[in-house]
């Protein structure tokens, strides 16, 4: 009993600060506040749903935009005559043998000027676009030991004066375009947009060519003029038309992105062309003035690279790009004579062709 009575009194101190604590915690938890969610200020729709990036494109304002032209025209349409081995008759009729003798252009410059206005990334960005290009070029060919040299015009090779001792042919072409068009962006990510054209355009486009041949048949020995034809090809194109296209950017890294174009216009106008034939002599043996109102289509590519950076309320991009321009059915040249029901008179074959403009593009746009 002694030794039951010892362990009860050292067990019951035990039980008594357990029960303390335990009253003491169950006295702490009873008074303890609720939990409080923390207050937020109030914020506006547009600040909560703001992106946290710099977005890659103007999403509103005013833009100017200057380019700088670098371009060439391709015409196949430029034969000026035939540089053939010789023969032993010399008045056998031309034929196509031999080396084809073409006009080419060279490589000049040209400018592109434009600005417009964002009314925001889910509506329209309009834009009002002028483009200039002149463009010069030629080609020439002596007579040779042993060859032969060929006109493809008619009534130049005159027996009477002897052989074509040369030839040579200058080329003009002068292109204007006045575009007035809207893009609307259909989709867009922080890397990625692609954007609808569609507007109207204006084009003002004209090419003169001639072609001299010249002989050593001497017409005045005081003076040493010889006999000398010139042939001039002359036509002018200028109309109004749709536009519509699609264009790409993807932006990369470092504010760099690669832009991708394509558009499609239809230009309805009115063509008209010249071809004159004269002599040294004063003789002209051709003078004719056609014209007609024609649809002429026009596609245009670009493909280039572009790096744009915000400076303050600033946006600057420069760019550099490949474009192409094919207008088809444009270029016109009177070719070959054939007799018609009227022996005395005679009639020309008309060849057309396309004109195709490439180079390089490159310039800024000044975003407001």
């Amino acid at each position: 009993m002694k030794h039951k009575f010892k362990s009860a009194i050292i067990i019951l101190p035990i039980l008594l600060g357990t029960s303390f604590l335990n009253a003491q915690t169950n006295t702490s938890e009873g008074t303890k506040k609720p939990f409080q969610f923390p207050s937020y200020s109030q914020q506006s729709y547009d600040e909560v749903d703001a992106v946290s990036y710099e977005l890659p494109y103007q999403e509103t304002g005013f833009h100017l935009t200057g380019q700088f032209l670098y371009w060439q025209t391709l015409e196949a349409n430029m034969v000026y005559g035939l540089d053939q081995a010789g023969r032993a008759n010399g008045g056998d009729p031309v034929s196509l043998l031999g080396e084809v003798k073409h006009n080419s252009y060279r490589w000049d410059p040209g400018v592109r000027a434009g600005g417009g206005y964002c009314f925001s990334a889910e509506t329209i960005d309009a834009n009002l676009e002028y483009t200039y290009f002149h463009n010069e070029g030629g080609d020439s060919t002596g007579l040779k030991e042993g060859r032969v040299l060929k006109s493809i015009f008619p009534f130049v090779t005159n027996p009477f004066f002897g052989p074509i001792v040369s030839m040579n042919t200058k080329a003009d072409l002068q292109y204007h375009t006045l575009d007035l068009y809207a893009t609307h962006m259909f989709q867009n990510s922080h890397s990625f947009v692609m954007k609808f054209l569609a507007g109207v355009r204006g084009a003002w486009i004209s090419e003169g060519a001639n072609s001299y041949y010249k002989t050593n048949y001497l017409l005045n020995p005081f003076t040493e003029t010889v006999v000398r034809t010139t042939v001039q090809n002359t036509w002018k194109f200028s109309g109004a038309g749709l536009r519509a296209g699609l264009s790409m950017d993807w932006f990369m890294f470092w504010g760099l992105s690669l832009h991708t174009e394509a558009n499609l216009s239809a230009i309805v106008g009115r063509f008209r062309a010249k071809q004159q034939i004269d002599e040294t002599t004063g003789y002209r043996t051709a003078k004719t003035f056609p014209s007609d109102t024609r649809m002429i289509p026009s596609l245009q590519l670009v493909m280039g690279f572009a790096w744009r950076k915000v400076f303050g309320a600033l946006g600057l991009k420069v760019f550099a790009n490949w474009e192409l321009n094919m207008w088809d059915d444009l270029s016109q040249t009177y070719m070959y004579p054939t007799t018609t029901a009227d022996a005395a008179s005679l009639v020309g074959s008309w060849v057309r062709n396309s004109v195709n403009i490439q180079g390089i593009t490159a310039g800024f746009t000044a975003e407001f």
